[in-house]
């Protein structure tokens, strides 16, 4: 009877744990959420093609699409990364709404 208990008193304490654990993990996330809102969004920022498809959403095909239809863009070599501007974006976006 006593055997039993230990076993299901362990049982629980790694249930516990492992509930702990995903729930640091999902603090963090919620974290590292909050801290990305609060920080301002300037029309001046650089933006490389990660930060727009983690903020907008958009892929890369997307924005090289966006580019042959007139979106400005500054690239640092003929295969270098593309940057565009948050103003030129979201202007970009605002006009071609329904593209």
């Amino acid at each position: 009877m006593e055997q039993l208990n230990q076993k299901l008193i362990k049982r629980k304490l790694l249930e516990l744990a492992k509930t702990k654990r995903l729930l640091e993990v999902e603090k963090a996330k919620d974290r590292d959420d909050i801290v990305k809102a609060l920080t301002p969004k300037l029309p001046t920022d650089i933006l490389n093609l990660k930060t727009i498809k983690s903020d907008y959403g958009y892929s890369s095909r997307t924005i090289y699409r966006y580019r042959a239809k007139g979106l400005k863009f500054a690239k640092n070599s003929s295969k270098g990364f593309v940057y565009v501007t948050r103003g030129d974006l979201e202007n970009f976006i605002k006009q071609n709404l329904y593209d």
